[in-house]
C-alpha cells in the first residue's frame, strides 16, 4: 500500500485545524476542571443551606440562612454558566475532531487491517496444510487397515494349521502400532483443523469492522489533502461563487460544485482498490 497522507509539502490547512482543535481541547479540559470545582462548591453550600433550614423555623428566616441560600444560588448559577461554556466548546470542537484526529486514526486502522489480513492469510494457509495432512494420514490408515486385514487372515491360518506354540508375526505387530500412531495423529490434526476454523470464523467480522474504519479515515485524509491543494486557489473559488450568486443563480455562496471527468473517477477508484490490503 502506497498511501502516504500529507506527503505534499503544504500542510497549512491541517496545521490550522489541528491548532484550533488543540486550543479548544485545552479550553474544554480547563472548563471541565472548573466545573468539578464549581459542583463541589455548590454541593458544599447546598448542604450548608439544608442544615440551616432544618434548624430554622418554617415561619422565620435568619440572616445566616439568607446568606447561605444566596451563596447556594450563586454557586448553582456558576455551575450552569460553566456547563453552558462547555456546551459551546463542544459544539465548536466537534467538527474539528474528525480532521484533527484523522492521521492517527488512519494509521491505527491501516495497521490493524494489515495485521488482521496477514493473520487471515496465515490461517488459510494453515487450514490448507492441515487438510492435506489429514487426507495423507487418512489414506495411510486405510492402507494399514488393509494390510492388517491381510496379515491377520494369514496369521490366523498359520495358527490354525500349525502345531505347537504360535508367535504373532512381527509385521502384524508393526502394522498395528502404525495404525495406533496414525489414528492418534489423525485425531490431533482434526482438532487442529477445528481450532483453525474457529479462529477463521471470528476474523471476517473483525476485518469488516476495521475495513469500514479504514475507509472512513481514508476519506477524511483524502479530504484534507484536497483542501491542502485547494487552499491557494480559494480566492478564485470565492470569486466564482460570488459572481454566480450575483448572476441570479440563488445558490449557497459557500458552496461551488465542480464536475469531475468520469475517467478520472474510474482511475481514482482503481487506485483506492489497490490501496486496500488483500484478504
Amino acid at each position: 500500500m502506497k498511501l502516504n497522507p500529507f506527503s505534499k509539502k503544504s500542510s497549512a490547512y491541517y496545521d490550522k485545524i489541528k491548532a484550533d482543535f488543540d486550543k479548544l481541547d485545552r479550553e474544554l479540559a480547563d472548563a471541565k476542571s472548573q466545573l468539578n470545582e464549581a459542583e463541589a462548591d455548590f454541593e458544599q453550600k447546598r448542604r450548608r443551606q439544608f442544615e440551616l433550614d432544618q434548624h430554622g423555623s418554617m415561619y422565620s428566616s435568619t440572616r445566616e440562612q439568607s446568606q447561605a441560600s444566596l451563596a447556594a444560588s450563586e454557586a448553582s448559577n456558576r455551575v450552569g454558566h460553566i456547563k453552558g461554556e462547555i456546551g459551546q466548546l463542544q459544539s465548536q470542537i466537534a467538527p474539528l475532531r474528525r480532521i484533527a484526529m484523522a492521521p492517527d486514526a488512519f494509521a491505527k486502522a491501516k495497521k490493524s487491517l494489515e495485521v488482521l489480513s496477514a493473520q487471515q492469510a496465515t490461517l488459510l494457509a494453515e487450514a490448507d496444510k492441515t487438510a492435506a495432512q489429514i487426507a495423507k494420514v487418512s489414506k495411510r490408515i486405510t492402507s494399514v487397515e488393509e494390510r492388517i486385514g491381510t496379515e491377520t487372515k494369514s496369521a490366523t491360518e498359520t495358527m490354525l494349521n500349525g502345531e505347537g506354540d504360535f508367535v504373532v508375526p512381527e509385521s502384524l505387530t508393526k502394522h498395528e502400532a502404525e495404525l495406533r500412531l496414525s489414528t492418534a495423529s489423525l485425531a490431533e490434526l482434526q482438532n487442529k483443523r477445528e481450532d483453525v476454523a474457529a479462529q477463521l470464523g471470528h476474523l471476517p467480522k473483525a476485518i469488516n469492522e476495521v475495513r469500514r474504519e479504514f475507509i472512513g479515515c481514508r476519506a477524511v485524509i483524502a479530504e484534507i489533502e484536497l483542501y491542502e491543494q485547494l487552499l491557494p486557489a480559494m480566492n478564485l473559488f470565492a470569486r466564482a461563487t460570488a459572481a454566480r450568486n450575483q448572476d441570479g443563480y440563488g445558490h449557497d455562496d459557500e458552496r461551488f460544485e465542480i464536475a469531475i471527468p468520469r475517467d478520472l473517477i474510474a482511475s481514482a477508484q482503481a487506485a483506492l482498490a489497490a490501496e486496500m490490503p488483500t484478504t
